[in-house]
Formats: structure tokens, C-alpha cells, sequence
């Protein structure tokens, strides 16, 4: 190949910009003039507080191109797909590189797959096997869809396995030719490269949270930030650790589940609701906290490179491997549940022992792969 591997990567939610900072500082270190990389912002989440603020404080690359609007109907994940289609037609990359689980991977991964060029996905391979949540439906849609298939964990390489996508080494990879690889979790990349820097925030004192005994908690998920009453369940139940444990539930409130609130909500005395904050200063409350509640796949995983215990606010988790020793417990969104949960965690003195997730080098593996067989 004449002239550096052309990557168009497509972000759009929280979690990618995270996961693409990995890469991004790869490509800017060790691969650059190798790599060249164009980053397609979809919109969907545009807040500054949900978009902006991660590419100021990751970098060392923002978004090249923005799709308008993050408005939430039906239209929008074809508004998304044409919008990747254009861009495609003009920055003609030799890979299509997308993340996770969102309408934007997927939306990414359609569009690659109609205008014929290679996918790559990284975070392949999980399952919660929760048909009921899209994310699964966005995930399998995707793998199924790509050339290159990063997988995180040796257990999202065997979910491929049973679903008869396997690696196939050997020759130039292509959709009947998958290159399926355990490289290694980018976002353990990230706590890694990102740990110390997250200590020297200010976002203890700016709370006035330091020397006190807090918890994380976050909600998000269309199952229960649509819900008025399962999500004020939750809160209640938070209040209810609080009473038991003196430990108050710090919650930065996605604007979906804000708006489910409403404006009228008061949030009860254990429950202190905050406006959403950057990846740094989640790291550093996370690492100052007692523990984590959290319904996020990412905040899980966080909250485990840490140190630190979580209960999940869901009835599954693709992060099996983060159960038992891993630190995190299954609550669903019951409030005695939940409760009961914090209670046994907070039981427990045996370590947090989160393994299987790699090296801290994935985005390097990821890069040196693409470039093997450019």
C-alpha cells in the first residue's frame, strides 16, 4: 500500500470517545505516519457535557467531522447511516473502525457494509444474551458485519466461536475471512495511561467530598432512565444505603434520565444528583468511593481496574468475567435488592481481582494487526 492505512473511525456516544482516546494516542505515538486516522462524530450524544469535554481532556485528536443532532426518533439512525455513507464517499479509508454497542456502531457498520469497505470492531464479541436490550442487537449485527474482530476478553472470543465466527489466520482478511483476535481491553488501556493524571483533579474539593464516605452511582439505560418509577425505586434505594451505611450516593445524572425526573424532583437526603462530568473526574470519584452502582458496562469495568466493588443494576452483565473475585454483584433494579447487594459487598475484605482483560497495550495490537495485512 502507497501512503499511510486510512481509518475512518465512527464515535457517538460517551463510551466511544473513551475507548477511541486508546487508539488515537497510539496512532499519534508509535504509528504515526503509518496510520491515518479521521474521526466521524455521529451526534448522538452532542451535549457538551456528554461529548466535548472527553475530547478536550483525551485527546490528542477531536472529532474531524460532526453529523448534526442527537434528537431521539425513529429517523435517526438512517439520518446516521447516510451521514457515514457521505463521508465515506469522500474520505475513501481503506477501514472502517467502530466501537462498542450504540446506534452509531451500528449505523457505522451498515454503512461500511453497503459501500464495501472492511470493519473493524472493537469490543467484539460480548454478550449479556438480553435480546430485549439494543445493545445486544447492535452488537451481534456488528460482529456478524465485520472483517477484523477485536475482542476484549478469551470469553467474548468463545461467544464468536459458538456463533461459527472464527478466526481464519493466513491471507489477506475479508467478510469470509475474519480475523478474530483477543487483543485486550482499550479502556484498561485508558485507566492505566490516565490513573495518575485523574489524582491531581480537583473534583473531591470542588464537591467538598474529600475525607467523606461516598459512593458512585449512575442510570442510564433505556430500562430504567424511561421508567419514572423503577428510576425513583433506585433512588430511594440509594437513600436506603445511605441510612444503613452512612455512605451518601453521589449520582451524575445523564440528561435522559434528568428529563424522566422532571424538574419537580427532589432527591432525598442520601442522594446527592450532580451534573454529568468528564472521564478524569469519573476516575477520581471512583477511585475515592466506597463503591460503585452503576447499570454502565463501562463504569463496571472502571470501577474493577480500581479496586473497587459494584453492583449492577441490571439482571445481566457482558462482563462476566468482573462476577464473584471481579468485584462486581447482579441487582437488578429491585430496591431490596439493591440494598441487600451493598450489604454483602460491604461485607467483604478479599481483593478485587480483575483479569483476562490484557496487557494495557490493546490499541497497539489493534494497530499493528490493521497494518499487517494492509
Amino acid at each position: 500500500m502507497a501512503g499511510p492505512l486510512r481509518i475512518l473511525t465512527v464515535v457517538g456516544a460517551r463510551p466511544q470517545f473513551i475507548k477511541a482516546a486508546a487508539l488515537t494516542r497510539a496512532i499519534a505515538g508509535p504509528f504515526a505516519g503509518r496510520i491515518q486516522q479521521t474521526i466521524l462524530h455521529t451526534g448522538q450524544h452532542s451535549d457538551t457535557a456528554m461529548s466535548e469535554v472527553f475530547f478536550q481532556e483525551l485527546g490528542p485528536q477531536g472529532p474531524d467531522l460532526i453529523l448534526g443532532g442527537d434528537a431521539e426518533d425513529a429517523s435517526r439512525f438512517g439520518r446516521m447511516m447516510a451521514g457515514v455513507e457521505r463521508t465515506l464517499v469522500d474520505v475513501r479509508p481503506h477501514v472502517v473502525l467502530v466501537y462498542g454497542d450504540t446506534t452509531s456502531t451500528l449505523a457505522g457498520a451498515m454503512a461500511a457494509c453497503r459501500m464495501g469497505v472492511p470493519l473493524a470492531h472493537v469490543e467484539a464479541g460480548l454478550r449479556s444474551f438480553d435480546n430485549a436490550m439494543p445493545e445486544e442487537e447492535n452488537r451481534v449485527l456488528t460482529d456478524h458485519a465485520s472483517t477484523w474482530l477485536f475482542c476484549p476478553t478469551e470469553t467474548a472470543v468463545d461467544h464468536l466461536r459458538k456463533e461459527g465466527v472464527v478466526d481464519t489466520p493466513g491471507g489477506a482478511p475479508s467478510p469470509g475471512r475474519q480475523r478474530v483476535m483477543n487483543v485486550g481491553d482499550v479502556m484498561l488501556d485508558n485507566a492505566l495511561f490516565f490513573r495518575k493524571e485523574s489524582n491531581a483533579r480537583r473534583v473531591l474539593d470542588e464537591l467538598h467530598l474529600r475525607g467523606t464516605h461516598f459512593a458512585v452511582a449512575t442510570v442510564h439505560r433505556a430500562g430504567t432512565a424511561d421508567d419514572v418509577q423503577a428510576l425513583v425505586g433506585i433512588l430511594d434505594a440509594f437513600n436506603a444505603v445511605f441510612e444503613r451505611t452512612g455512605v451518601r450516593v453521589i449520582v451524575p445524572l445523564h440528561p435522559r434520565t434528568r428529563r424522566t425526573l422532571g424538574s419537580t424532583y427532589r432527591e432525598p437526603a442520601g442522594v446527592r444528583i450532580i451534573a454529568p462530568i468528564g472521564y478524569l473526574d469519573m476516575l477520581a470519584l471512583v477511585g475515592a468511593s466506597r463503591f460503585v452502582l452503576t447499570d454502565s458496562g463501562g463504569l463496571q469495568k472502571e470501577a474493577g481496574f480500581l479496586g473497587k466493588r459494584s453492583v449492577i443494576l441490571r439482571e445481566n452483565t457482558e462482563w462476566s468475567e468482573l462476577l464473584g473475585s471481579g468485584g462486581s454483584v447482579l441487582a437488578g433494579t429491585d430496591p431490596g435488592r439493591i440494598l441487600s447487594a451493598v450489604m454483602d459487598l460491604s461485607g467483604r475484605s478479599d481483593p478485587v481481582l480483575t483479569t483476562g482483560f490484557g496487557d494495557g497495550h490493546a490499541a497497539e495490537h489493534i494497530c499493528n494487526e490493521l497494518l499487517r495485512v494492509a
